[in-house]
């Protein structure tokens, strides 16, 4: 991995920031990360476009097992991949000005059955519950990018410590 990774429990929180990642790391990262989650799990991911979200949703869903190809459902808003643990997909970009008529079946995507993955979460976040976990990523340069992941209950936080020791 490529960067100052820093870890660490920040009071309920486990944060982690990489200032400097290429795609090999973040690919070492999503492997890490997939093993912390779990069924019932909502990952917000954040950052401007072309940061890598997608990107990185990719890579976590290969690491748990979806075979689906993932692609960005900027168009549909929601993508559902099967797998051992079902992914929903969600890009909420395009919802951004709409009124709640528009997004009211977004609590659908997320349950205790399956993990939920949202790009450009802002416009759901009143509809789809607390999430488990937040991932920032920001352009550094072509190659490489910046990324934090916040564990925002405490039993995400220490999945993740196990999963950094396994």
């Amino acid at each position: 991995m490529d960067g100052a990774e820093q870890s660490g429990v920040v009071g309920d929180l486990v944060v982690v920031q990489i200032e400097c990642i290429d795609l090999k790391g973040l690919g070492e990262l999503a492997q890490r990360f997939a093993a912390a989650l779990r069924e019932g799990d909502l990952v917000l991911l954040e950052g401007p476009l072309g940061a890598g979200k997608t990107t990185f949703v990719r890579m976590l869903c290969h690491e748990l097992g979806v075979t689906d190809q993932v692609r960005s459902p900027s168009f549909t808003i929601a993508n559902v991949y099967e797998g051992p643990v079902p992914v929903n997909h969600l890009d909420l970009y395009r919802l951004e000005g709409t009124d709640d008529e528009d997004v009211l079946a977004l609590e659908d995507y997320v349950g205790p059955s399956v993990i939920t993955m949202v790009e450009w979460p802002d416009a759901g976040r009143g509809l789809l519950g607390r999430p488990t976990w937040v991932v920032a990523l920001e352009h550094r340069d072509l190659e490489t990018r910046g990324l934090r992941i916040e564990a925002m209950v405490p039993e995400a936080a220490r999945r993740w410590e196990q999963a950094r020791e396994r």
